[in-house]
């Protein structure tokens, strides 16, 4: 970036002509951005019993400073995968501009709602099939076909053990966030909720924040409904709704105990550092979960970050998004010494 420079001619007021004073302040130029790179990973998961691919952000500095950092695993939504937030997201170069000091994940989640299915994976048919299409995706069958469909388990312990063992991290729940988009933004709430001893920050943007939430629509705190019966959970939003009872089955209790409002019940203030976000024109109306999340939170006096802005649910939204919750958890991790 080139250094410019600001001009002021002083001209005296007075009848004997006088010489100009010619006044010239340098700016300095501004430093050049650091860059992280992103490599690709393929491991095994046990829980899953097949090989899953994951991109890694590598900060600047990884490469030539002798230290571990603090990691943040980034979920994708529902028809996504594991290179939406490089694509769409340009998550590259949003953490580049704030100079994040930590590693960024990004795992294959597939449409799993990031949760261990009551629903047995069928491998076999899912390989016949060849190819997969959900909501636009085409995906082949090496890369979505499983044999165990255990995803909670695959993220929470599968993948953060590998990352652990292949990369400099600092291996503690105080340096490990979680955070989504979407069907990714309720994953990473479940997960960060449920697994306390893994992660110890968690963010949601657009997500499913109540997962029994029932309206009113427009959200009215001291109103609210809770469904009682899921078995025609999701009519409304075919073919998720389908989805989402295949995968959490007929028992209310098993829709609770994943449930990140329900969750957030249990939490005392200081176990977990939150942050959610929402468009206020949401296509789903998830903004009325969002602000059923954040009363929850303020009723059991549990700090956090919580913002309703313009926007829908799409990518707008979320490249304009995920600045903010990165340098949520670049404090937070600062905070933690790290």
């Amino acid at each position: 970036m080139r250094a410019f420079a600001a001009v002021a001619l002083l001209l005296a007021a007075c009848t004997q002509p006088q010489v100009a004073t010619v006044t010239v302040t340098a700016m300095r130029a501004s430093p050049p951005v650091a860059h992280g790179r992103v490599a690709e990973v393929t491991f095994h998961s046990r829980a899953l019993d097949v090989d899953k691919r994951y991109f890694v952000y590598l900060p600047a500095g990884y490469d030539t400073l002798l230290r571990r950092f603090p990691v943040v695993y980034l979920l994708h939504g529902l028809g996504g995968d594991e290179r939406d937030w490089i694509d769409q997201g340009h998550l590259p170069e949003a953490a580049d501009r704030i100079g994040l000091a930590a590693m960024v994940v990004m795992p294959d989640g597939d449409e799993s709602f990031y949760v261990n299915s009551v629903t047995p994976a069928d491998y076999a048919n899912c390989v016949k099939l060849a190819r997969h299409d959900f909501a636009g995706r085409r995906e082949t069958a090496a890369s979505f076909c499983v044999r165990h469909a255990d995803y909670e388990t695959y993220v929470a312990r599968d993948l953060v053990d590998d990352v652990d063992a292949r990369f400099r991290t600092v291996a503690t729940r105080q340096a490990r966030a979680i955070a989504g988009l979407s069907m990714g933004g309720f994953g990473a709430l479940m997960l960060a909720m449920r697994h306390l001893d893994r992660f110890s920050a968690a963010a949601s943007h657009s997500g499913l924040d109540a997962l029994l939430y029932a309206g009113p629509h427009p959200y009215r705190k001291g109103h609210v409904q809770l469904a009682t019966d899921v078995s025609h959970w999701g009519a409304e939003v075919e073919p998720i709704g389908a989805l989402v009872r295949r995968i959490f089955g007929p028992d209310l209790a098993r829709f609770r105990a994943h449930d990140p409002a329900a969750l957030a019940t249990t939490l005392s203030d200081g176990q977990l550092a939150i942050y959610l976000d929402c468009g206020t024109e949401d296509n789903f109306g998830l903004e009325d979960e969002a602000a059923y999340l954040h009363d929850v939170l303020d009723s059991r006096h549990i700090s956090h970050e919580f913002a309703l802005v313009p926007g829908r649910h799409d990518w707008r939204l979320w490249r304009a998004r995920i600045p903010v919750s990165l340098a949520f958890f670049a404090a937070h991790f600062q905070h933690a010494g790290l």
